[in-house]
């Protein structure tokens, strides 16, 4: 099985006045792959599906971190 290195920049705050905080996750091949297709065919990047993955991620176990989750980009 391939292993996929992605580095991800998350913002703190506003959509264009946050800083990005890189990290690097691993992934299967198959999911690079299929990201990078639903990138292609819908225009839009793919760090903004996998920022909206963990969105998603965090927003479902909020409540056993004890914290109200804020989404990406909302005010």
């Amino acid at each position: 099985m391939v292993m996929y290195c992605i580095i991800l920049y998350f913002k703190n705050g506003g959509i264009f006045t946050e800083e990005m905080v890189a990290r690097t996750i691993y992934v299967k091949s198959e999911q690079v792959e299929a990201l990078k297709k639903l990138s292609e065919k819908t225009k839009v990047p793919q760090s903004v599906y996998v920022r909206e993955a963990l969105d998603m991620l965090l927003e479902k176990y909020s409540d056993q971190l004890k914290f109200e989750f804020k989404k990406y980009g909302s005010d």
